[in-house]
């Protein structure tokens, strides 16, 4: 171990901590200084972000590591806990039950030696704290991290803090009215280590600050949970976590700052832009009108329309499937940004696979380009979709693209709930940002199935063509080449669907 981690370990017990929680396995010369300094160090085993049902093989392929850790402990009192698991899926029982066959192992091997899993989930969900010695509750960017720790001491006595803190956007501007500025960090912090370590009430067993350093390459570059930046600096959270853990200060005070700038205006504008859009078209023309009475009443009779192919402006046409367009990618640009915001958003992308990870982390980090994304994905589908469709009647029937553009924009209809839906999420009301994602995530695979369906439908009346035919021609629709490569993604990659869902509800 170089140098440089004994010189980080004498700076955290000045710091006034007297516990240490590694996520690798430490050298000989940092676990001597550990048992000079009177520090207990918990070393997490590298198993995270693992499905239950391949806990028992990850935990297995660590055993070697976990030899050596055991070895260690025995000549070094320091190393006193060893993390079992970091984010892996305990709300199942198949976990608790490889968790507590190696805790077993574990304690055969060398008793003085405790162990713990690192757990996001709340106390109501997770099954496993009896699975391990001492569970330890991840509320890093809670906005309760006292109550999430309480509900589950109410519980399970021995559980502690994993990870506690909250990020730094590295371009927010300093100042405690700045989102994620360093003085934000530094009054959470101050906020909660004062509750947990008041001597009125029984404090956790320990409670780990989330980062000591920022990571060279975090989940999301803009999210620094460090009390450090990557060169050493201190943050402003260091000095709150000294004062509180020597005792030497106990009130900080921090500048104001500018009030921050919100984009949310451009967002609702363009909304209403929209809506002023869709409000044109069915006031000015005639034809808009009789075809939203047409569609939504008497389909029949939009059928006829279609069919006999008069009279189908293809620019009326054309503003409502980019309207459609505009829609859907404004939502993706609000999702994006409430995704940036959301403290479970760093655990589901964390336990993807990494090279998902890159490109959904990267949508995250910039809004407007997945909205772009979103936009120009749903409209090139739309346009190869209606170029097979017009292209196989053209062979048994006439159908112009007039028809077919037709035939595609109004099913669309759904599309434009996404907008206002997303536009009323928020992390405080009563759709939250998690709702928002289930509601996407159903109502889209929803909207999918009846967009094609009807379309499908409505083809075959018009054209008349053979069901086989129609049939096959799903193949092309959004629904199969928008859905069919994430499904082959998934699978390729292995993306514990179970563990991210749990995660998006529970975490």
């Amino acid at each position: 171990m170089p140098d440089s981690a004994l010189r980080e370990l004498a700076r955290i017990d000045a710091l006034g901590a007297t516990a240490v929680r590694l996520t690798r396995l430490p050298s000989r010369p940092v676990a001597a200084r550990a048992d000079t300094l009177g520090l207990r160090l918990f070393v997490d085993l590298p198993v995270s972000y693992v499905a239950a049902p391949r806990l028992s093989d990850a935990l297995a392929q660590v055993a070697p590591t976990l030899d050596r850790l055991v070895t260690l402990a025995r000549k070094h009192a320091s190393i006193t806990h060893v993390g079992l698991a970091h984010t892996t899926n305990t709300t199942v029982p198949a976990a608790c039950e490889t968790l507590g066959r190696w805790t077993e192992r574990v304690h055969d091997r060398e008793p003085s030696l405790r162990t713990y899993y690192v757990t996001p989930f709340a106390a109501a969900v997770d099954r496993c704290a009896d699975a391990v010695d001492h569970p330890l509750v991840d509320v890093r960017a809670s906005t309760r991290p006292v109550a999430r720790w309480e509900a589950w001491r109410a519980r399970s006595a021995p559980v502690g803090i994993g990870a506690v803190g909250t990020w730094v956007r590295p371009s927010a501007a300093p100042g405690l009215r700045v989102p994620h500025s360093p003085e934000r960090q530094a009054r959470y912090l101050e906020r909660v280590l004062s509750q947990v370590l008041d001597s009125t009430q029984s404090p956790p067993p320990v409670v780990f600050i989330a980062r000591w350093k920022d990571r060279a390459s975090p989940v999301l570059p803009s999210r620094r949970y460090g009390l450090h930046a990557p060169d050493g600096t201190p943050r402003r959270a260091a000095g709150v976590a000294r004062g509180l853990y020597t005792g030497t200060q106990r009130v900080f005070a921090f500048p104001a700052g500018p009030r921050p700038n919100t984009d949310a205006l451009g967002l609702l504008v363009l909304g209403w832009g929209l809506v002023a859009l869709l409000g044109g078209l069915y006031a000015r023309h005639l034809f808009v009108r009789r075809t939203v009475a047409r569609y939504f009443t008497a389909p029949g009779f939009y059928r006829d329309a279609l069919r006999e192919g008069h009279d189908l402006p293809s620019g009326t046409n054309g503003a409502l499937l980019g309207a459609v367009v505009g829609a859907l990618g404004l939502t993706g640009v609000r999702a994006a940004r409430l995704a940036a915001g959301q403290p479970g958003t760093g655990r589901v992308l964390a336990a993807v696979p990494s090279g998902l990870r890159t490109v959904l982390a990267g949508g995250i980090e910039h809004p407007r380009m997945t909205g772009i994304i979103v936009g120009g994905v749903v409209l090139g589908l739309l346009l190869i979709w209606m170029t097979a469709l017009v292209a196989v009647a053209r062979r048994w029937t006439q159908f112009s693209p007039a028809q077919g553009l037709m035939l595609l924009a109004w099913p669309c209809w759904p599309a434009f709930v996404a907008l206002p839906v997303a536009l009323a999420a928020a992390p405080d009301s009563l759709l939250s940002p998690s709702l928002l994602a289930l509601f996407l995530l159903i109502g889209g695979g929803f909207t999918l199935v009846y967009f094609t369906a009807r379309v499908l439908f409505d083809y075959w009346i018009v054209t008349g063509l053979p069901g086989s035919v129609v049939v096959l021609l799903a193949v092309p629709s959004p629904l199969i080449l928008g859905t069919g490569p994430l499904f082959v993604l998934a699978w390729q990659y292995g993306v514990p669907l179970r563990l991210l869902w749990h995660l998006a509800l529970h975490a």
